[in-house]
């Protein structure tokens, strides 16, 4: 009913004849396009803009896209696309040619490869990546952020329709855990969650409908432990052991030179415990990925991550394979930042597949 006498427009209806809208080609000529993943939206919204006040301010532009998010690279170059595109509309721009770089590439700038299937909101991203026929899958999250688990019974959501398996730390066949330093981080939960973000169980499904049912009739007991909220708090020497070599992950001690001649000769010397805060990459792509059973016991992971041949080998040791046995294929990323260099979604598409 809201809708009732309303026009919606997508992207694909932004231009005629297949071109490019002002807009986006600007997007382009400007150098504004870095990841991608969030230039479909700003597309829309500067179009919307552009189509009630052709002539906007900075702070109009601003204002049209303040619910646009951009993690990758801020918002300077892509308001300037904006100012761009209404000159050109106005016919006070004429397009920029495409340069001609004579083949070379070093010392000259160049447009994305993908740029026109960024502005256009056509480049596949993992969560765009659907097969005829897949399953999907679902996380059962800890509810505690320390808890012993005492049970976990999956039998009814393993009867429940649509649903194909129900996965948890016995099926895990090689390493129960990953992690690039150390690999204690559990595939999946079995005795103990450590944070909320533990998996304990994972159902695949014929639809994200029954996947998400049968996670919700998973029964789990838990016994809370005590939390450990800091790293301070986990280097005191009564705080819970949350592993069972204890909570420092590892203790590097790096000198350069004399240390206590550098201090005696110094003019001034500054002592005092520095910190750091701690800095999510917050990038905008939600974390997913996509798990193909190959022949001869093989599986393909398709994912956005920074890291394949470490993903391949994690994903290996945890499904007793062979590195050749598992391919990894990197995804366009929706941002990264270093955020997507180690495990998330990797070696539970891998075992669904399996």
């Amino acid at each position: 009913e809201a809708l009732a006498g309303k026009k919606v427009r997508t992207i694909e209806g932004i231009s005629t004849n297949g071109g490019l809208h002002p807009l986006q080609q600007a997007l382009i000529d400007r150098g504004a396009i870095q990841c991608g993943f969030c230039i479909p939206g700003m597309v829309m919204s500067g179009v919307a803009l552009l189509g009630r006040n052709p002539d906007p301010s900075v702070n109009q532009i601003k204002e049209a896209l303040r619910l646009n998010l951009c993690r990758c690279g801020g918002y300077l170059k892509i308001i300037e696309a904006v100012q761009l595109a209404a000159q050109a509309i106005a016919g006070k721009r004429t397009p920029v040619p495409r340069p001609s770089y004579g083949g070379r590439l070093v010392g000259v700038s160049v447009p994305d490869k993908e740029a026109e299937e960024k502005v256009r909101g056509q480049l596949t991203f993992a969560d765009d990546m659907y097969l005829e026929g897949m399953l999907y899958g679902k996380v059962l999250w800890a509810v505690h952020p320390h808890a012993e688990v005492l049970s976990i019974d999956t039998t009814g959501a393993e009867a429940m329709p649509g649903v194909a398996c129900v996965l948890t730390a016995k099926d895990v066949p090689g390493r129960k855990g990953f992690g690039m330093m150390v690999p204690n981080q559990p595939v999946l939960c079995d005795t103990r969650v450590r944070f909320l973000g533990d998996g304990l169980a994972l159902v695949f499904a014929e639809s994200v409908e029954e996947a998400e049912a049968a996670v919700a009739a998973i029964r789990v007991e838990y016994r809370p432990l005590e939390v450990v909220g800091s790293p301070q708090q986990g280097m005191r020497p009564e705080a819970p052991r949350l592993h069972e070599e204890g909570n420092i992950a590892r203790h590097v001690l790096r000198n350069v030179g004399d240390i206590e001649r550098g201090l005696r000769e110094a003019d001034v010397v500054v002592e005092g415990d520095f910190t750091t805060p701690f800095v999510e990459h917050a990038y905008l792509e939600p974390e997913t990925g996509l798990g193909v059973p190959a022949p001869e016991g093989r599986v393909a992971v398709c994912c956005p991550t920074q890291m394949p041949f470490e993903n391949r080998a994690q994903i290996a040791a945890s499904l007793a394979l062979a590195e050749d046995q598992v391919r990894v294929v990197s995804t366009p990323l929706g941002g990264g930042f270093g955020g997507k260099i180690d495990i998330t979604t990797q070696i539970w598409v891998a075992m669904g597949a399996l």
